[in-house]
């Protein structure tokens, strides 16, 4: 009886161990990864380049994001960019003059300039205008929109678009200030 349980064990633990070892080779030929990996300061130089359209001058590593010091057109700006994703985490304008045409070009993708202000002795930083967020909203929600509020979350800059629909439902939809990207969508009878 023991030597029956024992190789049954022994059994038990080949099988055990191949498949194991077959998820291990697999994930290698696949190019499986377990975690993210983290974007390279070759890789971030690329993205904010070719995403904004302006002359990367300096990166630097904190903590877990890059902090990008870009110039496009005379006018500096600094991004902040998460290293495990790419994503777009704050773009701040530094320094330089634009003019009204200049501004407008200055987010290729978003097309606003980059504003901060000042709630409540909170700062609030936006690349999208009230505009372009309720453009962005209708895009998702057919209706019409009712109001719009810029809200301010730790760091984190969002915009509260609430539209109303022809069927009387109300929708709420939140914006990413800086990105456009939307957050969330809540629906209210």
């Amino acid at each position: 009886m023991r030597k029956k349980n024992w190789l049954f064990m022994l059994f038990f633990s080949l099988i055990l161990i191949s498949v194991l070892l077959f998820f291990i080779d697999l994930q290698r030929w696949t190019g499986s990864k377990t975690r993210a990996e983290a974007l390279s300061i070759p890789e971030a130089r690329q993205l904010v380049e070719q995403r904004y359209k302006g002359e990367v001058t300096k990166i630097r590593q904190v903590n877990n994001q890059y902090v990008i010091e870009m110039e496009r057109a005379d006018i500096k700006y600094e991004v902040k960019l998460g290293m495990d994703d790419g994503e777009i985490l704050a773009f701040t304008k530094k320094s330089g003059a634009q003019d009204e045409a200049t501004a407008n070009q200055s987010l290729p993708q978003l097309n606003q300039p980059s504003v901060t202000t000042e709630e409540k002795g909170k700062k609030q930083q936006t690349a999208i205008t009230e505009k372009a967020a309720a453009e962005i909203a209708l895009q998702e929600v057919n209706g019409t929109v009712d109001d719009i509020d810029l809200e301010t979350t730790g760091d984190t800059s969002y915009y509260l678009v609430e539209i109303e629909t022809a069927a009387d439902k109300e929708a709420l939809v939140q914006i990413h200030a800086i990105t456009g990207k939307i957050i969330s969508i809540t629906w209210d009878d």
